[in-house]
């Protein structure tokens, strides 16, 4: 037998980040769950990507929530992938339909971007190709709001896989993933908030659209200080930009609970992360709050762990 000697890097290869404790962020996250979501009763997911190490993190975020209007940072990210692959050709509204489904979560640009990407199965099926399990992550339907581009009149047709099943994929029937958060609620749009970040840190990383697709959805997706609950409780002069989608419910007869969802990037000075948090079920209204103050100890931790673009070595002990 041969033995290969590892390849030696070059002085100009930039070396493998260490990988960071995180058992420290964990434990203060844990306190402030235990003083509002458990205490409370209600349901709070959180999925988190150090994009510098790769490290995964997930607090309840690995089951299946209410998506409400996340899935429309995906669906852009597919209309893209479509237009690269020559699949679709841009049309004259597209781009408007697109910015209003990002920016004001235009539900009726919603419906039609998906006439333009062949309605909901073909999503479903890519989500699936992306990585996404498909019992967690999934759009069943989207039929209230027509789009009549062209004077035509358009609703997709229901994926009847997620709620009749599809054994073939894995996909139970008797509308058994459609019980979340409750069985009296239909999740009829449904994401696993540590499997949304797993992608949204594939797309930073350039591994889902090309670069120049890649950025022009970015820029989309930034958000302002009043536009995104990841900044409302950031230290003053936090240097930070968010490219986040979030999705929002008030309890109503049609939902009767508050959901209050969002995930994307934060990018820093120090480097970037991936975050989703998805709450659901807080009595209070909006309650974002307690979302923005998961968002502080992250930021806060993450700057304390990575050090300055420009510098090295780690600001405290806790890389290893």
């Amino acid at each position: 037998p041969t033995v290969t000697a590892p390849l030696t890097p070059t002085s100009t290869s930039p070396p493998e980040p260490s990988p960071v404790d995180y058992g420290p962020m964990l434990d203060q996250i844990d306190l402030h769950l235990r003083h509002t979501a458990y205490r409370l009763g209600y349901d709070m997911g959180i999925g988190f990507v150090d994009i510098e190490t790769g490290q995964v993190l997930s607090i309840n975020g690995d089951a299946r929530y209410h998506a409400m209007s996340t899935f429309k940072g995906p669906l852009a990210a597919f209309y893209l992938w479509l237009l690269e692959r020559g699949e679709i050709v841009e049309q004259p509204a597209d781009r408007e339909h697109l910015i209003n489904m990002l920016e004001w979560s235009a539900n009726t640009d919603t419906t039609c971007i998906f006439e333009r990407v062949g309605g909901i199965p073909p999503f479903n099926d890519w989500l699936a190709e992306q990585g996404f399990s498909r019992q967690n992550n999934f759009v069943l339907k989207w039929r209230n709001w027509p789009c009549t581009d062209g004077g035509e009149y358009y609703v997709p047709e229901l994926d009847w896989r997620y709620t009749r099943g599809d054994p073939a994929l894995g996909l139970p029937g008797d509308g058994l993933l459609l019980r979340c958060p409750i069985p009296q609620l239909p999740c009829d749009k449904a994401f696993a908030p540590v499997e949304l970040v797993e992608w949204y840190a594939r797309l930073y990383r350039g591994e889902v659209l090309n670069e120049a697709h890649t950025a022009l959805l970015l820029g989309w997706l930034e958000e302002g200080p009043d536009e995104s609950v990841f900044l409302n409780n950031l230290p003053e002069g936090a240097d930070v930009r968010v490219y986040v989608k979030g999705g929002t419910a008030q309890a109503s007869e049609t939902y009767r609970v508050n959901f209050f969802h969002e995930a994307g990037i934060v990018e820093t000075d120090h480097g970037a992360f991936a975050l989703a948090i998805f709450m659901q079920r807080n009595p209070e209204w909006p309650g974002t709050w307690a979302m923005s103050e998961v968002a502080r100890i992250v930021y806060e931790y993450f700057i304390a762990t990575h050090p300055a673009e420009g510098s090295s070595g780690a600001s405290d002990g806790a890389r290893g």
